[in-house]
């Protein structure tokens, strides 16, 4: 059969999955009618050759990204490295109304931790717990203006050709992206960050000018962000009201490119986390204000929020999309916010107290520093004696089923395929060199198509679905097996089950591909993403991987320790002729 490469949504491969499982349990059927309604059978296994060897990652593509990675680690083992993430920002409302004798109170970064509410008192105060938390080393972490535009496309391409971030601060096209770009204004420091698990109380005062809690937000990076030179927020955006810098999403991220948030060590170890930049991850700034409450024309409408405020029938103050007369940045009906009075006006839009939302949005890329050791590519031909995994712009193994040629052909294979079995279970089995292991040991790892750059066909009809790390995919993908069953027990093995991959090869000549091992932060997490070196073996990596901080040590098939060799083990059954 042809090893052709294809590239495929997930929508239309999980269609020919469907299809495919059918066309599976009808051939199941037919093979099984054939033995399991006769006495005459037996059941065993049999052990076929296996090629594995190691593969050095290095830098990955790391724009749009589920989610993003930051802070510092230290593995033991294989070095240290810090993540920093760069992104775009866009304005929640454009042609804004900020009203006259603004006032700046203070503008607030806020990204909100992965956590979980375990508990919850009766006064509504909520303990949580943090996910997605690596360490508990204080950081160093900044907070700068970025001042590189995050392009979408290459210009030298096709319009559809995105433009691909790697995480060595490179592009597609070939642009060095220098740190000084990054690094510009600086808005934030603190040099003894640490992530906490505490609810976050917001404060105000009623009416008596008492001080009440006014919000509780679950835990977060919550910061107020200097104002350099007392006017640098007034002048990036507060005072831009009627410019084109505000006017639409395109202007505003080429006048305002981003923040770049920077993690480094300050200590040997350090904490690395996950952040989720959509939702209520924001940049948000407090202002005062007064607006023109007059009504010159005198048709009920304040001159603020009149999109004719003369009455000569032309619009000079805004634009009026329903066309009642209140310009959008003040109408209740564009804004969606409130309107207790019934005059179509946006409560919030008033004299007083003011908000102006910056969302991050666009591009989002994260640049990893390592000083990992070097894990050259492995044996092709003979395999490696120790296969090394690391996650980020780590290592990874390539997995050669049954010896086979670059067309995944061989004489093991042909053999195979010329039994009359019953394929029962097919199974790989990796076992954990605790002599090599230093760090923490990730719970699991991923396998996956290297040709196709997809899942195999057992993980998408794996039933032990879950949107958790611990519980999902475990038929297929198998966690750590560790000492006593201990969770900080060292590791044994992994085995991995491809009775279906198997399947696919054994009744329906599928090619035999190589198979991609890695290390992953979440098997679900099974987007495809490229590497900046690609070979042909070796074209992408899953964002499991590139969100991984573990790394493990497996005995290879070319160790030496009988024992531990990786096993490719086929459970069959057989008619007795």
């Amino acid at each position: 059969m042809k090893n052709i490469k294809i590239t495929i949504s997930h929508i239309a491969f999980l269609s020919i999955i469907s299809i495919g499982f059918y066309a599976c349990e009808n051939d199941f059927a037919t093979i099984g009618s054939g033995i399991v309604g006769n006495a005459n059978f037996s059941t065993n296994s049999q052990a076929f050759p296996v090629i594995t060897y190691n593969h050095d990652i290095g830098a990955v593509q790391s724009n749009a990204l589920p989610v993003s990675i930051f802070g510092f680690n230290n593995d033991p083992l294989y070095g240290s490295y810090s993540a920093s993430i760069v992104s775009q920002m866009s304005a929640a409302v454009y042609d804004p109304v900020f009203g006259e004798n603004i006032v700046l109170d203070s503008v607030v970064l806020t990204i909100p931790y992965f956590s979980r509410n375990i508990e919850t008192d009766e006064d509504g105060n909520s303990t949580y717990e943090l996910d997605s938390i690596f360490g508990n080393t204080p950081i160093k972490i900044s907070v700068f203006e970025n001042k590189f535009f995050l392009r979408d496309f290459n210009p030298n391409l096709e319009f559809n050709d995105a433009l691909k971030y790697y995480s060595d601060r490179t592009t597609s096209d070939g642009t060095m992206i220098m740190t000084s770009d990054l690094e510009g204004q600086l808005l934030y420091e603190d040099e003894a960050f640490l992530p906490s698990n505490e609810q976050i109380n917001l404060e105000g005062e009623d009416d008596e000018g008492e001080t009440i809690v006014t919000a509780k937000l679950a835990p977060a990076l919550r910061v107020k962000l200097d104002n350099p030179g007392g006017t640098y927020w007034q002048d990036l955006i507060l005072n831009r009201e009627d410019q084109p810098e505000l006017s639409n999403e395109s202007n505003f991220q080429n006048h305002f490119r981003g923040l770049y948030l920077k993690a480094e060590a300050m200590d040997v170890d350090g904490t690395m986390l996950l952040f989720g930049l959509t939702g209520n991850a924001n940049v948000t700034l407090y202002y005062s204000n007064e607006f023109d409450d007059g009504d010159e024309d005198g048709d009920g409408i304040p001159n603020h929020a009149d999109v004719d405020i003369d009455g000569d029938g032309t619009d000079d103050n805004g634009t009026d999309t329903d066309l009642d007369g209140i310009n959008d940045a003040n109408d209740v009906d564009q804004t969606g916010g409130i309107d207790e009075d019934g005059d179509g006006i946006d409560d919030a839009l008033i004299s007083g107290d003011g908000t102006y939302v910056l969302n991050f949005s666009g591009n989002t890329v994260n640049f990893i520093d390592d000083t990992f050791i070097d894990i050259p590519d492995g044996n092709q031909l003979d395999g490696d004696e120790k296969l090394y995994l690391k996650g980020g712009q780590g290592a990874m193994a390539v997995i050669n089923l049954f010896n086979g040629d670059e067309d995944g052909n061989s004489a093991e294979l042909e053999d195979f395929k010329s039994k009359n079995w019953l394929i029962n279970q097919a199974q790989l089995t990796f076992f954990v060199d605790q002599e090599s292991i230093l760090g923490e040991e990730p719970d699991r790892v991923f396998l996956y198509d290297l040709n196709n750059n997809t899942p195999l066909f057992d993980y998408f009809i794996d039933q032990s679905v879950s949107d958790t790390q611990v519980n999902a995919k475990i038929d297929h993908l198998q966690p750590l097996v560790r000492v006593d069953e201990d969770p900080d027990g060292a590791g044994i093995k992994y085995k991995i089950e491809i009775t279906e991959h198997i399947n696919n090869i054994f009744l329906r000549d599928s090619t035999n591909v190589k198979l991609g091992l890695v290390v992953t932060t979440n098997v679900n997490a099974i987007g495809a993403y490229d590497l900046k070196d690609s070979t042909e073996d070796v074209e992408q990596v899953v964002s499991g991987s590139i969100l991984s901080t573990r790394g493990t040590v497996l005995y290879g098939n070319n160790t030496p320790v009988e024992e531990k060799k990786v096993k490719f083990e086929i459970f069959y059954t057989e008619p007795d002729n």
